[in-house]
């Protein structure tokens, strides 16, 4: 780093008064500098703001013009282009304010006739007489209620709602499976049989079984096929539903 020594003429020859008016000579000119590098500083600074906060004058002309007369663009290959075609543009008539018309009232349809029941039990009767004249060939007409037979069986994914369930009242355990008994293995089986309205186990079948291919599905199904039930009811007449049973296989 330079070092800058200053020299004061007639060194070693100066008095206090000399001294003094040499100090204040120059702290006179180092004021005067600062005031006029602030003043510079601040000048521009504001002027600045003064220029930011200024808003460009408006243009003294503004042209406007047609897109549809303007010319095609020059060619970028150097070709001469066909001038654009002016279309003339449809004349359209004003929109007209739409005049309501006036119609003919609708007319309220005449006010329906509610039968009593006794009509129609009379028209009814009427009817199941003319049924049962069957016509000019004097035959009779039969209608039956088509009720399901004891033998059929629904679909188990069918639901048959009922107020009282089938309860128990014999019960046949199952045969233990020879194969998972020499290998000292339990297992349980859960059996979705269907109970008729007798109260006798009709179809049975294994839904779930762990584990499996040991026997524990054959002896389950075997076993609840001689289980007697109470037969569920639904409005106190017996039906026939479908109900699941988890049977275990425990080795002793």
């Amino acid at each position: 780093m330079a070092t800058v020594a200053f020299r004061m003429p007639n060194e070693g020859h100066l008095g206090g008064f000399d001294i003094r008016r040499f100090v204040k000579k120059f702290m006179t000119i180092g004021l005067v500098i600062s005031i006029g590098v602030h003043t510079f500083a601040l000048g521009t600074y504001y002027f600045a703001v003064y220029l930011a906060s200024r808003e460009p004058p408006p243009p003294s002309r503004v042209i406007y013009l047609d897109p549809s007369n303007l010319g095609p663009p020059p060619s970028l290959s150097g070709e001469e282009v066909a001038p654009a075609l002016k279309i003339a543009q449809p004349k359209l008539a004003a929109p007209a304010a739409a005049i309501p018309k006036p119609v003919a009232e609708d007319v309220a349809p005449e006010e329906p006739q509610i039968q009593t029941q006794e009509q129609l039990k009379e028209m009814l009767n009427t009817q199941m007489d003319s049924l049962a004249l069957g016509g000019a060939g004097g035959e009779q007409i039969e209608i039956k209620e088509a009720l399901p037979s004891d033998e059929e069986i629904p679909d188990a994914g069918i639901f048959i709602p009922y107020e009282q369930a089938p309860k128990l009242v014999k019960r046949v355990d199952p045969k233990y499976p020879p194969m998972a008994q020499s290998a000292a293995v339990g297992g349980k089986v859960v059996v979705q049989f269907y109970v008729d309205k007798h109260g006798d186990v009709k179809k049975a079948k294994a839904v779930k079984a762990s584990p499996t291919g040991l026997g524990f599905e054959e002896a389950a199904c075997q076993a609840v096929l001689q289980w007697k039930f109470t037969p569920a009811l639904q409005r106190e007449n017996p039906i026939g539903v479908w109900v699941a049973q988890t049977i275990k296989f425990e080795v002793k």
